[in-house]
């Protein structure tokens, strides 16, 4: 059962005290928290006596609801996922569709914007607030952005980029279905997912096609693979002590293994898990573009969310290291839009081609 943290009626002292005084809220944060008051702090004094002093002020409901914006902006990067539109559909009844969605988000009380200046492309942007019971009382409701796109290829069938998450897939699913109804025929998709396949050999050649596969980048590295087995049946009584043992010993107790560091895919233990059945169902990698001796790293990650079948595939641009006087330094800094946008590119294109190469279809 899926356990949630209480919700909160009221934010005592220390509540704020113990929301503004975790890891992952910053000295700033609580500076600024204080200079809207009129509170000028020393920047030797610490974070942990600027939260007591802060709780110990009065505040009331807007007080609340600030404070609780101001920390529900920590969000971590979402990964994307993708699929591709089988049916021969109309940008008119894209746009129509998201018409239809964008009644049902004002109703709600959200933001959904959508930008049809590209001819080639529909870019839909929904602001919304997503709750998490487990979080503390002042960060469970945490403001997000759910993206959507809708890009035309040069066949003129449509593939759909998006955020992966519960909410963005259910928006998604419902903009499928309003085409479905106005096009009069089920909306049919086709996604990157192993599910009939289920060798593990043939799981872990798609990802090692993947990493290799990026177009116009070379493999720098793998710095962290998972792997995963899936686990058997319980283990029936039996009066054979010997076949017992066998059994223990065969039985996946472990079912998730992940490896980090340079090169994890060439180590002999990884060889050690392919063998006993394990395979690769999220993978870390490096590239580098092959046009300059001088560019910058870009650090991706690709897996399956649903390990046991190996759908869900999604992945993300996580990072970039920077490249300084002739070597790689341990500076990073965020991807550019048009870098990530063309990197996800790369990436779909890299994990559709992957999937033929072990399928041959």
């Amino acid at each position: 059962m899926k356990r949630f943290g209480p919700s909160l009626y009221f934010a005592s002292d220390k509540v704020i005290f113990d929301s503004i005084n975790q890891r992952a809220v910053n000295v700033d944060l609580v500076r600024e928290l204080l200079e809207e008051r009129g509170i000028f702090v020393s920047t030797k004094t610490s974070k942990e006596e600027l939260a007591k002093y802060f709780s110990r002020l009065t505040a009331d409901y807007f007080d609340h609801q600030s404070i609780a914006s101001k920390l529900g902006r920590i969000a971590k990067k979402e990964r994307f996922t993708a699929f591709d539109i089988d049916n021969e559909i109309e940008r008119d009844q894209i746009v129509d569709a998201v018409k239809e969605m964008k009644k049902e988000a004002d109703d709600r009380g959200e933001v959904l914007n959508f930008d049809t200046s590209n001819p080639d492309r529909i870019v839909i942007e929904i602001a919304y607030d997503h709750i998490d019971y487990t979080k503390t009382e002042l960060r469970q409701v945490q403001p997000r952005d759910a993206i959507i796109e809708f890009i035309k290829d040069t066949s003129g069938k449509y593939s759909v980029r998006n955020t992966h998450n519960n909410y963005t897939d259910s928006v998604v699913e419902k903009i499928c279905k309003f085409l479905g109804e106005a096009s009069g025929e089920t909306i049919s998709k086709t996604t990157v997912n192993l599910q009939s396949h289920p060798e593990a050999t043939k799981r872990t050649a798609f990802f090692e096609a993947l990493i290799k596969g990026v177009d116009n980048h070379e493999l720098v590295t793998v710095t962290e693979a998972f792997c995963y087995k899936p686990p058997k049946g319980k283990l029936q009584d039996d009066d054979d002590d010997d076949n017992d043992e066998k059994e223990l010993e065969d039985s996946p107790l472990v079912e998730r293994v992940g490896l980090r560091g340079r090169a994890v895919t060439k180590s002999l233990v990884i060889d050690g898990l392919y063998k006993s059945g394990y395979y690769i169902i999220k993978v870390i990698w490096q590239v580098k573009p092959k046009i300059s001796l001088d560019s910058d790293i870009f650090e991706l990650e690709a897996q399956f969310s649903e390990p046991g079948d190996c759908t869900g595939f999604s992945y993300q641009t996580k990072r970039v290291l920077i490249f300084e006087e002739g070597k790689i330094t341990d500076k990073t800094r965020h991807p550019k839009a048009a870098e990530e946008a063309a990197l996800a590119q790369m990436i779909e294109q890299a994990a559709k081609s992957a999937y033929k190469a072990i399928t041959g279809s």
